[in-house]
């Protein structure tokens, strides 16, 4: 069987990266120093630029259910743009935080790639388990075994083997964890995945039913096993054929995922979106306990991924765009619409053009850190709302941060109705580059949030304005909290002074210098917090709110659970209902006793 599933959708072109902004994308970084990462292998295939991604920070806790502001940058663009076709795909994958190490996703405590044996998932160091891991290595092993996609246009590479791990993208199956190469290129895959889709975003809607009814969310996969284990056909007949057994894998048994426009951005550009100069991004709500089990036992280790899937609309055949159908293994060779550096006829001029044809039908992608999803406490139910409200951005001025931001929160202006809760959560590490421009002990992030009386303002909120306005947290125990962090150990300006010999800059870099969250940890969780005052509140971080062009600042709006407006429309309703309900009991009374003076009233009517 040969499958025509080369969606043109799907290719790629030039060197276009995608890096996830919130939550921190890793980039296939972990802990090192550096500014470049040392191992592009490590868990998966970014074919990004090797100075992205953020450094690990200790892992963040969601709660089911709530609503996180996904956001990315990509260089290439998408949406609704002439030059190009695209899609954006976002998948999570959990494991029970406790299970068996051959299936336990964890960010790991090396920047080696896992071993290619069973032994890598049971692999410690120091009593930590040693490797990062999101696939596992069966998933790896089925890859290795099962046979290529031979209907899919490789245009005019030549692949080095015939199983799953060849791809016109991975000529020679280098081995990035355990990611399978064929899947990691292709979406939606032909055979079962452990990741669960969240959501496509695609320049046409017209792809949706199709995106919609293929996801393995819904739709059950078939392999050929022999004893159960994944075997080489791929098809089948031609596992009939061998003697094996064609087997139904069930599908991820949870709703289709979402499918909507992608949002605007422009080509040749790793910036903001279309939408203001804001991020792009994508509002994920959590998954909840009713679809992931191990949500009510508190033990889910997760990760999120992000693939940018582009294609230039100068692919097409014979003038026609590529999204106008499929390419397939007929246009491979020398039938491909586009060969390695072709040379044209120019008005009579011979010019050769920059083509690298392993970079059409490119995807590029990026994976968070290990995260938590958790179940909600006590009296929060389903029906309340919960938002996440985090902190994206890296130590450093724009350059050394770049293809990172600088920092900022997450989302920088969140609107809320009275009554919903905000879980204020953000993580930093203590491993950024040494020297990059911030505040505070050297290569640290730390993060506080303070209220401030208008947006124009840098300077904390005075107590007597507090007094006299209404501010963004009840009590002086909770602002406190969020402006020291909980930080212990504190030393005075004089008591900074004197342990550092009046050296100004050994304060700054003293771990007792409160006043410069040295003291404080990288993650901070300032808890679930209902919104009960109305208002716009605006917040700072006082480390990092360097100039007024490299501000931390954010804005809250908290509105009314019904605007004025529509409050009124219900109390005159109520009002009525009220009047017609004393009405209808009096013309009932009157009713049963036509002789009183309540039945003679309604009479002259």
């Amino acid at each position: 069987m040969k499958f025509i599933a080369a969606l043109a959708g799907l290719l790629a072109v030039s060197n276009a990266d995608m890096y996830m902004q919130n939550p921190r994308g890793c980039n296939d970084r972990l802990n090192e120093a550096n500014t470049d990462r040392n191992n592009a292998n490590r868990l998966f295939d970014s074919q990004n630029n090797a100075k992205g991604g953020f450094c690990y920070g200790p892992a963040m806790s969601f709660y089911e259910g709530s609503l996180l502001s996904v956001e990315w940058t990509a260089q290439h663009g998408c949406g609704i743009n002439e030059k190009l076709v695209c899609n954006i795909v976002l998948q999570y994958i959990c494991s029970n935080s406790d299970a068996d190490p051959v299936d336990l996703v964890r960010d790991g405590v090396t920047t080696n790639t896992i071993t290619n044996n069973a032994g890598g998932a049971t692999a410690t160091t120091n009593g930590e388990l040693t490797y990062g891991m999101h696939e596992n290595y069966a998933y790896y092993q089925a890859c290795a075994t099962r046979q290529r996609n031979k209907g899919l246009w490789i245009n005019d590479r030549n692949l080095g083997g015939n199983a799953a791990t060849y791809t016109r993208q991975n000529n020679n199956a280098n081995r990035h964890g355990y990611e399978c190469a064929e899947e990691r290129d292709y979406y939606p895959y032909w055979a079962p995945v452990p990741w669960v889709d969240v959501a496509i975003l695609t320049h046409s809607m017209d792809w949706c039913d199709f995106y919609r009814a293929e996801s393995f969310n819904v739709k059950s996969r078939w392999i050929c096993t022999n004893n159960g284990v994944q075997a080489a056909p791929n098809n089948q007949a031609d596992c009939s054929a061998a003697g094996l057994d064609w087997t139904e894998v069930p599908a991820h048994g949870v709703p289709a995922p979402d499918c909507v426009q992608a949002p605007l951005s422009r080509d040749n550009f790793l910036g903001n979106g279309g939408d203001g100069g804001h991020t792009n991004q994508y509002n994920w709500t959590l998954p909840t306990s009713a679809n992931l089990a191990c949500i009510a036992n508190d033990n889910c280790n997760c990760a999120l991924r992000i693939r940018y899937n582009i294609s230039t609309t100068d692919l097409g055949v014979n003038g026609n765009r590529p999204d106008a159908g499929f390419i397939d293994w007929s246009m491979n060779g020398q039938a491909s619409p586009i060969m390695q550096d072709p040379t044209y006829d120019a008005s009579g001029a011979n010019m050769t053009l920059a083509v690298d044809t392993s970079q059409f039908g490119r995807t590029f992608e990026d994976r968070s850190f290990m995260f938590h999803i958790r179940p909600r406490p006590s009296g929060v139910t389903m029906a309340n709302r919960i938002f996440n409200l985090n902190v994206r951005g890296k130590r450093g001025n724009i350059v050394q941060t770049y293809p990172a931001t600088e920092y900022d929160f997450v989302p920088d202006n969140l609107a809320v109705r009275s009554g919903d809760y905000i879980h204020f959560q953000w993580t930093g590490c203590d491993t950024n580059p040494a020297g990059n421009a911030g505040e505070g002990t050297d290569r640290t992030d730390r993060s506080n949030m303070v209220q401030i009386a208008s947006f124009e303002a840098s300077v904390p909120a005075t107590p007597e304005w507090l007094a006299s306005n209404t501010p963004l947290f009840d009590t002086p125990e909770l602002r406190l909290h969020f402006s020291m962090l909980g930080q212990t150990g504190c030393r005075t300006m004089e008591e900074l002074l004197a342990a550092n010999n009046n050296n100004a800059g050994a304060v700054e870099q003293d771990k007792t210098n409160c006043m410069k969250l040295n003291a404080a940890s990288p993650y901070f969780d300032g808890g679930l917090i209902r919104m009960n005052s109305t208002g716009t509140f605006y917040y700072m971080n006082t480390r990092n709110n360097n100039f007024s062009n490299r501000g931390q600042k954010g804005t809250l709006d908290v509105v009314p659970l019904l605007p004025s407006w529509a409050l009124a429309l219900v109390l005159i309703g109520a009002g009525a209902f009220v009047l017609a309900g004393g009405v209808a009991g009096l013309m009932l009374y009157a009713r049963s006793h036509p002789h009183s003076p309540i039945a003679e009233t309604f009479s002259k009517f």
